[in-house]
């Protein structure tokens, strides 16, 4: 399927100027020298570089996305859509989520986070919510938990942080008591943690008040 230049323009809903500046950067590819016509998919990347461009991406930067880790699409019934939500390199993943590369990379050989998907070029991409999980992780590795019982911990949570996206007809009601009993447990270790938090964190605040009064009468005795 083609689509000419003007087609284009009017679906993206751009000027041919600004469609000149795509070319010119190599967002889209025009079939021909001339550029008067595109492929079918062509609609595709472009809303994918409409979309970046809202988000105040420059050019050179979707450029860079686009040769990298190539732009977010993906396959449906045999046809080439749009993906559902923004896709992240790991890269973007790490920053948004607070944590290295390393880490990211570590946590896949512990199987806690999965790639949505891989380009062509074995490039990994996650989806936004995965930043939920990433900062989940961190979370639960400030109460001490291990990376083996975190893991258990996403099982019983499901990765979407939703349990009704987890639920099947392969599901038993057994499966569904033993999630209950392993979230009551977390909840109350949570709420003793929490406690306990609470009564050291007085403690603390004890302690610098009384130690900013000391500094401010050794500061008043010394004029």
């Amino acid at each position: 399927m083609k689509v000419s230049r003007e087609e284009l323009s009017q679906q993206l809903e751009i000027s041919q100027k600004e469609m000149d500046k795509w070319i010119e950067n190599k967002l889209i590819a025009p079939l021909e020298e001339s550029g008067d016509s595109f492929t079918g998919q062509a609609l595709l990347y472009g809303e994918v570089v409409k979309n970046f461009l809202s988000m105040g991406y420059s050019y050179k930067e979707i450029a860079k996305i686009k040769n990298e880790v190539g732009l977010p699409l993906k396959k449906v019934g045999g046809e080439t859509t749009l993906a559902k939500s923004q896709l992240l390199t790991v890269g973007e993943l790490a920053d948004k989520g607070g944590v290295n590369t390393r880490t990211i990379k570590f946590w896949e050989e512990k199987g806690l986070i999965n790639p949505f998907q891989r380009t062509e070029g074995g490039f990994r991409l996650y989806r936004t919510i995965d930043i939920l999980l990433v900062k989940f992780i961190k979370d639960l590795q400030t109460f001490n938990y291990t990376l083996s019982e975190i893991g258990n911990i996403i099982h019983l949570v499901g990765p979407e942080f939703d349990l009704e996206s987890d639920m099947s007809e392969d599901v038993t009601l057994e499966g569904l008591e033993k999630i209950v009993s392993g979230l009551e447990y977390l909840i109350e270790y949570m709420k003793e943690a929490r406690k306990a938090s609470y009564r050291v964190e007085t403690v603390f605040n004890k302690r610098l008040k009384n130690v900013l009064k000391l500094i401010k009468q050794e500061r008043g005795s010394a004029h």
